[in-house]
């Protein structure tokens, strides 16, 4: 990728002067290359595979290069993912093709970070000084001068998202060729934000839970979640006839799935159920373990 300036300087210079899984049965030859073939994120020009390597729940580099292997070329991270352990793991997983891989990464303002909520010039001063600092981290983390897309990380509070200096902070990085796409990620219970996202057109991607239950219970923290299929599909529908990427997650966590009496249900199916939708970029899917990469791989 050509770049305008270093990641270095470009950032030194804005921040200066702020204070055991089976093999699912193979499918017809036709519908393996049809849903193998990469895709691309809305109106961005990226091009990744139909399914994302979810990084966070691995801390092997050699997985993560297998599903590379494998042909799954997209891979998902984040800042706050193993303390920021998790984009050390997916640099050093990608050394050597980086070029090759697309990778997805997140960063998010905590509240203790802008104590003022963002509010009059100390607001975006420390909105600036936290985004930029965190960029930078994971740059260092991935030992790369880019991020091919950069999402606000689990974004809840409207007047955050689409404060001005988020905004200009994206804009900054996409112009100055740190990233190539911006967007968030955020759960459900807050479709207000991809709805306004329709109308300002502003991000790039958005990342939500989607899968065939239209629920799903937090592996980790056991927190239930459900929401509005229809108004989500409606809101999912809008963002791709407008340009803007869609990448799902929770894809699993609705359990297995089956299209028909004849088939096995399987995590394989319930992938294949979310990837099928038009508007979908990728399904993201969090990988622990080598039988998991051959099961995603070989059902699609």
């Amino acid at each position: 990728m050509k770049k305008n300036i270093s990641r270095k300087k470009f950032l030194s210079t804005a921040v200066a002067g702020l204070t055991g899984i089976k093999l699912m049965p193979l499918i017809r030859h036709d519908q393996q290359n049809d849903m193998q073939e990469k895709r691309t994120v809305g109106r961005t020009g990226i091009l990744v595979s139909p399914v994302c390597f979810g990084a966070s729940r691995t801390n092997e580099e050699s997985l993560i290069k297998y599903a590379l292997s494998k042909g799954i070329t997209f891979i998902d991270t984040g800042r706050t993912y193993g303390n920021g352990n998790n984009e050390k793991i997916v640099g050093r997983a990608v050394s050597g093709i980086r070029k090759d891989v697309v990778i997805q990464s997140k960063l998010r303002l905590d509240p203790d970070e802008v104590p003022s909520g963002g509010k009059g010039k100390k607001g975006a001063e420390e909105i600036r000084k936290v985004l930029f600092s965190k960029m930078e981290a994971s740059l260092k983390a991935l030992d790369s001068d880019y991020i091919d897309i950069l999402l606000y990380h689990g974004a809840s509070e409207e007047t955050l998202l689409f404060h001005d200096e988020v905004l200009k902070f994206f804009e900054e990085m996409k112009s100055s060729g740190v990233i190539k796409a911006h967007g968030f990620s955020t759960h459900n219970d807050l479709l207000n934000l991809p709805e306004r996202n329709n109308k300002e057109l502003f991000y790039d991607i958005i990342m939500v839970p989607f899968n065939h239950k239209g629920s799903f219970v937090h592996s980790v923290t056991g927190r239930y979640s459900e929401w509005d299929q229809n108004r989500l599909v409606s809101a999912l529908t809008e963002a791709g006839n407008k340009g803007i990427g869609v990448i799902a997650m929770k894809t699993c966590s609705g359990g297995k799935y089956s299209p028909s009496p004849d088939v096995e249900p399987g995590f394989g199916e319930a992938v294949r159920w979310v990837i099928r939708h038009p508007y979908i970029s990728s399904a993201a899917v969090a990988l622990a373990s080598f039988e998991q990469v051959d099961t995603y791989f070989y059902s699609l």
